[in-house]
């Protein structure tokens, strides 16, 4: 039998061993994503379905890598479903969106919050469709916390004759701790939380490189067609085009974010 300091010792390295397990977990699990991923086809009440972007730490110092930095603003877009990626079942698919959902266009409303940041503002394109949002100014969001933003979604309706049984959303993500241009993205300055598709945002080498949020949305009001047999799943990314054009911060008529 183990005497009581031999007990003592063995369980506390079985504690430590837990708590690093934790650990690495939970850090695995620390990027910038929405706090709910996967809803049903507009089952939320009115047709919208509240959400959160949720930030889990800030930059990255130089000096030994940890996320020391705070976080100044975000900026939030999502596919605009004109000149989209979209694959099925990994296949590029050279269809419109419309071939799966029925009524994209609005995709995302701000819940007025001033709780971290002082300042919002859609991204609109030129028909005044509200494709994502910037929040920042004002406080920071310090180094070692975690940041949640509310938003709502548009219920979304797959097209019931498609053999789409999900529809995934890619979102866009950059978590600003220094103003620069793209030229000084680095894992100091910015998080980039993005799908990699050639835009001046794709990061490659950086912390967060290809690794952008999804909102998945799964079949809920008519049942899949007989001859669909299993269903597809359907991904939309944004192009290269969009992110280029829309993920950016505008402030007063004057870009503040890339420089």
């Amino acid at each position: 039998m183990f005497k009581t300091t031999e007990k003592f010792k063995y369980r506390t390295l079985m504690l430590m061993a837990a708590l690093g397990l934790s650990a690495t977990w939970q850090s695995a699990l620390a990027h910038t994503r929405l706090k709910t991923p996967v809803i049903q086809e507009n089952a939320a009440m009115h047709g919208s379905n509240y959400n959160d972007v949720v930030i889990g730490h800030g930059c990255q110092n130089t000096t030994d890598g940890a996320s020391t930095i705070d976080t100044i603003g975000t900026v939030v877009v999502f596919p605009d479903g004109k000149d989209s990626i979209i694959t099925v079942n990994g296949a590029a698919h050279t269809g419109a969106l419309s071939d799966f959902v029925t009524n994209w266009g609005n995709p995302v409303t701000i819940i007025q919050d001033s709780s971290i940041f002082s300042h919002q503002e859609y991204i609109i394109d030129s028909l005044g469709n509200k494709l994502g949002f910037w929040t920042g100014g004002g406080k920071v969001l310090k180094a070692g916390y975690r940041g949640v933003f509310p938003f709502t979604t548009a219920g979304v309706v797959i097209e019931p004759t498609s053999c789409a049984k999900s529809v995934t959303f890619v979102v866009a993500i950059a978590d600003i701790c220094e103003i620069t241009g793209p030229s000084g993205f680095s894992n100091a300055t910015v998080q980039l939380w993005t799908p990699a598709v050639g835009s001046i945002y794709d990061g490659e080498g950086l912390h967060g490189y290809d690794s952008p949020a999804t909102i998945k949305v799964t079949r809920s009001i008519a049942p899949l067609p007989s001859s669909c047999g299993d269903g597809v799943d359907v991904i939309v990314k944004p192009s290269a085009n969009q992110l280029n054009r829309d993920l950016r911060i505008n402030f007063d008529g004057k870009q503040i974010w890339p420089q």
